[in-house]
């Protein structure tokens, strides 16, 4: 399993402290996290301006993506979902439980744009209940 230290020496990022605490975090699960979930019980651990900053580098560095649910609540997730396919993958949102995973596998969305158009980026977000939530009921 790679560490935090090889995520930030990868790619020449300064071992601070705040970028260690949400990188340990992440790669404690499986499952993105919100902003509240990525702090837990440490909510005032890093300042805010500190803690916004972080998460737009590591995102920006390629390290995290955002996932922007329907309710436009937004979640991350390290990128190491998704190496082996490409950057364009699908997640699933458990309308229960409130949980969400990236899909392995590539996702097939065809769009047409109009002429002249770039496509920057395409997030697919799957709705419905986990296999847990289901089997709860």
């Amino acid at each position: 399993m790679i560490t935090v230290e090889e995520i930030l020496n990868a790619h020449d990022l300064r071992n601070t402290g705040c970028r260690k605490f949400i990188l340990s975090e992440l790669l404690k699960n499986d499952a993105a996290l919100s902003e509240n979930e990525l702090k837990g019980p440490y909510p005032d651990l890093f300042d805010r301006v500190t803690f916004y900053r972080t998460l737009k580098t590591l995102e920006e560095k390629g390290i995290i993506h955002r996932i922007v649910l329907n309710d436009n609540s937004v979640k991350y997730a390290l990128n190491r979902h998704h190496q082996e396919y490409e950057e364009m993958h699908s997640h699933f949102h458990c309308e229960k439980c409130d949980e969400v995973l990236c899909l392995s596998g590539k996702t097939k969305f065809e769009a047409e744009l109009p002429k002249d158009f770039i496509k920057h980026e395409v997030y697919v977000v799957i709705e419905g209940f986990c296999a847990d939530c289901v089997h709860q009921s």
